[in-house]
């Protein structure tokens, strides 16, 4: 029993003591950033007609998703400019959310309106943005500017923490803060674990997935090659189809396990930030490939950022040692000549 209450304390402490990953929700903010800005710009000139006042041949199919009202009236089907002000307005709140600036007010703002163009149609949808859905309503909660953001740059050169929004007697708790931002955290990482469970099920239920072929038939179908060379160098190494078809299975579906332990903790990021990487290379889903890349992330302590920080800063010093020596080195060596006395 004390045991039992050791670790419910140890547990309770680790939620109420003090924010966590600060630098992996640092991370997540930029790559969800990047992924929405991206994917807006790429689609902007198509926008009427995957969303706008052109899309209400899609209607029948996106009503039947029972949306709340409210997000019929932010993009609107009935006026172009009103869609196009809407539109340029999610634009600006993503590239807001990217460079970290007043987080606790534009990721909510930014939530509705990503939400809002969702609901519009039901075709361009490949994940990315429905992962994005759910856990931006957790992230609400979550401190996303702590690093590398406006937010922590105006904190550092004011001497101060950013006004919490509530003062007072109406001020949230500190531990209240704390256990909100590691609950965000703990529910996207459920949420990821989530996904490479079930798609690991999925894929056990596919025979191409057990014989170790299924790699090699999302190489060659023609809706996803944005590079058809790239794709049929890969897919002519049966060993390497083989072996990526393999662990994308089981490291999907051992994902929850592989994680409590350091070692296998490392090789299974490695292994499915690659896997990201390679499904935005080969298919073309980047939204959907970052989406999921900054969700893996959470799992990164931030002593891990601090080290791998302090690693960068070191090889950095040491480049900039070198390379003076070394143009010192290649420059030609010149005599100055006096003139005869």
């Amino acid at each position: 029993m004390n045991a039992v209450r050791t670790q419910f304390d140890r547990l309770a402490g680790w939620i109420t003591g003090a924010k966590h990953a600060g630098y992996s929700l640092s991370a997540l903010r930029i790559l969800y950033g990047i992924a929405i800005v991206s994917f807006l710009f790429t689609n902007l000139a198509d926008r009427h007609y995957l969303w706008g006042v052109a899309s209400k041949w899609v209607d029948p199919e996106a009503r039947r998703r029972g949306w709340f009202p409210l997000f019929d009236v932010i993009f609107t089907k009935d006026n172009a400019f009103l869609f196009d002000l809407a539109y340029g307005v999610l634009i600006v709140l993503g590239l807001l959310f990217l460079v970290g600036w007043q987080t606790r007010f534009v990721t909510p703002v930014l939530l509705v309106f990503w939400v809002g163009l969702a609901t519009n149609s039901t075709v361009l949808t490949n994940g990315g943005d429905t992962i994005l859905r759910i856990t931006l309503l957790f992230l609400i909660f979550a401190n996303l500017s702590k690093h590398w953001s406006v937010d922590a740059w105006l904190t550092k050169r004011r001497g101060r923490e950013l006004r919490p929004i509530l003062r007072g007697r109406l001020a949230v708790p500190g531990w209240l803060a704390n256990a909100a931002n590691n609950t965000a955290v703990m529910l996207c990482a459920y949420q990821i674990m989530l996904v490479y469970v079930n798609s690991g099920i999925y894929k056990l239920m596919g025979a191409e997935w057990r014989e170790g072929t299924a790699f090699y038939y999302s190489l060659v179908l023609d809706v996803f090659r944005p590079f058809p060379a790239l794709s049929d160098l890969a897919w002519q190494v049966s060993g390497f189809v083989w072996i990526a078809t393999f662990l994308s299975v089981w490291v999907q579906l051992l994902f929850p396990l592989l994680i409590l332990w350091r070692p296998t903790r490392i090789v299974a990021l490695a292994f499915t930030i690659m896997m990201h990487l390679g499904i935005g290379l080969f298919l073309g889903l980047w939204p959907f490939s970052l989406a999921m890349i900054a969700l893996d992330l959470l799992f990164v302590r931030d002593r891990s950022w601090v080290a791998a920080g302090r690693w960068a800063r070191h090889a950095g010093g040491v480049l900039r040692q070198l390379l003076p020596e070394r143009e010192a080195a290649d420059r030609p060596v010149t005599t100055k000549v006096g003139s005869p006395s």
